[in-house]
């Protein structure tokens, strides 16, 4: 066979390469392709965030009081004060407060320093101080004014205030009427706006809810009068963001 005949069949050889490679590498990229174009299209959504707001007297309320006492020495100022303390949760369970319902909340014992107005000069203790934080919780509220009146008189000369509130059950069942309203709301918007766009609402796929309870405080001063409450009523209020598919 000639030279230039044996180049002939090289180069066609090689063609014949090449086209192999382009070949498998086309049927490799075929399916990546198809593949890419059977992907679902993202939903069309609307967002909405509906509120609900429930309103209910409390049924729980939560005194805080405090037994402050000072002496030259540290052990004479926590006696005068554990004896007094005592006083004062006597006078409330005498009243017919249950003993679970008061609970020890702080209690400190510290120097008391002179007022040294030189800075310079290192400050002295001229005695102790002993400071004794019960909570009180209470159901019926008509021992409310009693208690504070009754823990001033057997010595208690803090009266920190007292919060209205509700107890954990009836703040859970509150808390879920008000997020049924807020459901609601939201259904509500979402349908107003997919009828304006003239779309169908095809159901919601999140939802993100949210809840919002404020007791009410109040600050006493102690006082030997009569102590007048009234607790008047809370509200509970929970927002709901519901994202909506429309088609």
């Amino acid at each position: 066979m000639s030279e230039i005949a044996n180049r002939r069949v090289y180069y066609l050889a090689a063609v014949a390469m090449v086209a192999i490679v382009l070949i498998s590498a086309i049927a490799m990229i075929r399916p990546s392709a198809i593949q890419t174009t059977g992907q679902s299209p993202a939903p069309k959504t609307i967002q909405v965030t509906g509120v609900g707001t429930v309103t209910a007297p409390p049924d729980q309320a939560v005194l805080v009081l405090a037994v402050q006492t000072q002496a030259d020495s540290a052990t004479q100022a926590a006696g005068d004060n554990a004896v007094t303390m005592t006083q004062v949760i006597a006078a409330l369970t005498g009243l017919g407060v249950d003993k679970n319902s008061i609970e020890t909340v702080s209690y400190t014992l510290s120097p008391v320093y002179e007022n040294n107005p030189n800075q310079s000069m290192p400050s002295k203790i001229v005695g102790y101080s002993a400071v004794n934080t019960i909570q009180v919780t209470l159901q019926d509220f008509g021992l409310v004014g009693k208690v504070i009146d009754a823990a001033v008189s057997a010595g208690a000369n803090v009266v920190q205030g007292i919060t209205f509130t509700f107890s954990a059950a009836t703040l859970a069942t509150l808390q879920k009427q008000a997020l049924g309203q807020a459901i609601q709301d939201a259904e509500g918007q979402a349908r107003t706006t997919a009828t304006g766009l003239g779309v169908n609402l095809v159901g919601p796929i999140s939802v993100t809810p949210g809840y919002n309870f404020q007791p009410n405080y109040e600050r006493f001063s102690a006082s030997a009068q009569s102590t007048p409450i009234q607790p008047g009523t809370l509200e509970v209020s929970a927002t709901v963001q519901v994202t909506y598919e429309f088609a």
